[in-house]
């Protein structure tokens, strides 16, 4: 029988936030557990109950079985003491978390219908036009999910705008929060393997994510 380490409470990575955010299907006890903390405005202290609960399994022992594969892959981590969530109008507390996603200071999040939630590094004109191609591109992600889902191995995450040496300096990035559907535009190298995008997906959350 696996066992609640006492005293933990758990926050999810940056690589826990994008298992959370990169689909839209239920996507079974892990990510059910990742999108419950997330939905928190306080990282919670780990117990039996709260991971039945998270994951919606019936027995303790598959909870812990889901928590574990969380913690072995680098999706949660447990601290000490409690984290809380990034507070504050969205509009001003994203755009900080936005500038260090990409190797060149320049990121924008936008919702379905092209309204742009967050922007650094674009001029106006330029956030308006990504956020309305963000949003053609979420309507493309929707409308084809079954034969893009019969790609298997072959479907990626994000959607690039490459030049002929297929490097790409534009990258669209869908993002499932809830029933809300957002599109995260990147120039340059995206760099989502730090805390702010964790950060930035459960201000999300807090927001969005019982919707």
């Amino acid at each position: 029988m696996l066992e609640i380490v006492p005293g933990s409470h758990l926050a999810v990575t940056p690589y826990g936030a994008w298992l959370a955010v990169a689909r839209a299907d239920d996507g079974g006890p892990r990510r059910r557990i990742l999108r419950s903390i997330l939905q928190e405005t306080e990282s919670p202290l780990l117990s039996v109950d709260s991971a039945i609960a998270w994951s919606g399994e019936t027995s303790a022992e598959k909870a812990l079985e889901a928590l574990l594969s969380l913690q072995d892959d680098a999706s949660l981590e447990g601290w000490p003491s409690p984290r809380s969530a990034p507070t504050g109008a969205l509009g001003s507390t994203l755009p900080q978390y936005l500038a260090v996603l990409s190797d060149s200071g320049q990121a924008l999040l936008a919702d379905h219908q092209g309204f742009c939630l967050a922007v650094t590094g674009y001029t106006a004109e330029i956030g308006d036009a990504l956020a309305a191609v963000g949003a053609d591109i979420l309507s493309v992600t929707e409308r084809q999910a079954t034969p893009l889902a019969q790609l298997g191995a072959h479907l990626l995450d994000g959607w690039g705008n490459v030049d002929a040496a297929g490097v790409s300096g534009l990258s669209f990035w869908p993002m499932h929060v809830g029933r809300t559907r957002l599109v995260l535009a990147v120039s340059g190298r995206p760099r989502f393997n730090q805390r702010a995008f964790a950060e930035l997906v459960w201000a999300l959350y807090t927001r969005y994510g019982r919707i």
